[in-house]
């Protein structure tokens, strides 16, 4: 198999944790402050509860560190399975 042709392994989620309004403007200060209101995986809004924060853990320079972010999500529904285990909904 070639490299071309190789699955891709696990990749880091995109999170977005932004404030749904015009851009921030250094003119009035009153718009230079975000108040995140949405908090999106990959693009895609989610529901998260407004009593648990989202955090951000330390952010560390160095290139082999990741970061990590804890966040406390609604879920409508939660799998846990084989990957090639049929999915069935109730």
């Amino acid at each position: 198999m070639s490299d071309a042709q190789k699955p891709e392994g696990p990749r880091g989620a995109i999170i977005e944790i932004i404030e749904k309004c015009a851009a921030t403007s250094d003119e009035d200060a009153g718009r230079s402050v975000i108040v995140p209101n949405d908090v999106r995986i990959n693009g895609q809004s989610l529901l998260a509860s407004a009593d648990d924060p989202v955090i951000v853990h330390e952010v560390s320079t160095r290139a082999d560190e990741l970061v990590r972010v804890t966040i406390t999500l609604f879920a409508r529904r939660v799998s846990i399975r084989a990957e090639n285990d049929p999915d069935i909904s109730p």
